[in-house]
């Protein structure tokens, strides 16, 4: 019988394809390719992300010693890194639950999905992701923003925040070609809105 973890970490990979599959043809427009990635790898993807995230709650004592950033600034992308882990550990539960195959396909992903019965928190999970995208954008349109995250590098290791310092600047990065953030950021949230309305069967 797969543990949890092996229920979890097949459950990152499958959504994190789901994801590609499903909002692919933005992928593809030169602005948003590094976002997009960013957003399958760095914040859906199948990695194991304790480690940064745990460095996400000592946040607040890095920015103090990093002109130009504020933890404002990222609260709800942590936010929505620990709501989406919870959620994750949910549906691996509810599959483990359902003694589903690692192999499961996409409908018992959903049965899984719709067993969990937290319409709400996946609300909040699009509100955050939303508000996180908008955010960084609007970091990223800083001036120093760049070169701070560029020169903190090494006190980030010496304070033992580098996964979360390295996963700010590569969402810095990411962001930067985008013109469009809005068509971007609705477009992927109209379409999870009706597949999460879809799957719940909300009129």
């Amino acid at each position: 019988m797969p543990s949890q973890l092996d229920y979890k970490l097949t459950l990152q990979i499958f959504q994190s394809q789901r994801l590609r599959r499903d909002h692919a043809d933005l992928a593809v427009e030169p602005q948003y390719r590094q976002i997009a990635e960013f957003f399958f790898e760095e914040m859906y993807g199948p990695h194991d992300f304790s480690s940064r995230d745990k460095q996400a709650h000592r946040l607040q004592q890095f920015v103090h010693l990093a002109p130009g950033l504020a933890a404002r600034d990222v609260q709800d992308v942590l936010d929505l890194l620990e709501l989406t882990n919870h959620l994750d550990d949910a549906v691996a539960a509810q599959l483990s639950a359902l003694e589903a195959p690692l192999d499961f396909d996409e409908i018992m992903y959903e049965r899984a999905y719709q067993r969990c019965d937290n319409h709400s928190d996946r609300m909040r999970q699009i509100d955050l992701s939303r508000n996180a995208l908008y955010n960084v954008y609007r970091m990223a349109r800083k001036p120093l923003i760049g070169a701070v995250l560029q020169h903190t590098q090494g006190l980030a290791q010496t304070v033992g925040m580098s996964d979360i310092h390295r996963f700010l600047r590569r969402g810095h990065q990411a962001i930067l070609p985008v013109r469009d953030i809005h068509r971007f950021v609705e477009t992927i949230l109209l379409r999870e809105q009706d597949r999460l309305d879809r799957i719940y069967e909300v009129s």
